[in-house]
């Protein structure tokens, strides 16, 4: 099993790649790179096909786990600094920060929020093969995992979330991503975000939409400064 394979890797580096590799060859064999349905037949059905991933899925994984590999260990470089990846819930951590960047899952104006952790379960259960069997809801179609409330996902908690993380980072330059179309709305957001920066800029706005949606938004980047 490669999962098992990769966490008898002693090298932490080498093995954060290998799961990189694994991870992404599980994602890009997907229909549409999302675990969030039961919807493997879309690949694996003998049809006729108009659309340009078949090439992709018919990849092996073994072909498809090298190449990311590959890609992971020409993008390392040295920048001379040391560097520290913290994998936390972010009102656990206590390092101060010149900069912090904000891309929060998105809550939509019908009050639907993006669930990543429904979305890339297996990825989850990958990580923690040793732990999966006991994380997994088996009254779903899918397998996913049981759920966790996040108030990154609730409507009701999101607004008194980014208040509370504006307010934790109100020594840093925050830098805010956030759909023009969601909940909060951008005003919303540029008021919390004013309680503890005297200067918020609306830097951008770039149209797109997402590959299974109909609906056009813009994405728009909030910096907020002392």
């Amino acid at each position: 099993m490669v999962a098992a394979n990769i966490e008898s890797i002693n090298n932490i580096y080498k093995k954060s790649i290998a799961y990189f590799a694994l991870f992404q060859a599980c994602i890009i064999k997907r229909p549409f790179n999302l675990f969030h349905r039961k919807n493997l037949y879309i690949r694996t059905s003998e049809v006729q096909r108009n659309f340009g991933n078949k090439t992709t899925w018919d990849t092996s994984f073994e072909a498809h786990f090298k190449q990311f590999a590959a890609e992971a260990n020409q993008a390392v470089f040295s920048n001379g600094q040391q560097n520290k990846a913290i994998n936390l819930d972010v009102f656990d951590i206590e390092e101060k920060f010149d900069l912090i960047y904000i891309d929060t899952p998105y809550i939509s104006q019908k009050g639907s929020g993006v669930d990543y952790h429904s979305f890339y379960h297996f990825l989850e259960g990958l990580v923690n093969y040793s732990n999966w069997s006991g994380m997994i809801d088996y009254k779903t179609k899918h397998k996913r995992l049981k759920r966790t409330s996040s108030v990154w996902t609730d409507k009701n908690k999101i607004y008194s979330a980014f208040d509370r993380l504006f307010k934790k980072f109100r020594e840093s330059i925050l830098v805010v991503s956030y759909r023009a179309d969601g909940i909060p709305t951008i005003d919303e957001l540029i008021y919390l975000l004013k309680k503890y920066k005297s200067n918020v800029e609306e830097l951008k706005r770039k149209q797109y939409k997402y590959v299974l949606s109909t609906n056009h938004s813009e994405e728009v980047l909030l910096i907020g400064k002392s």
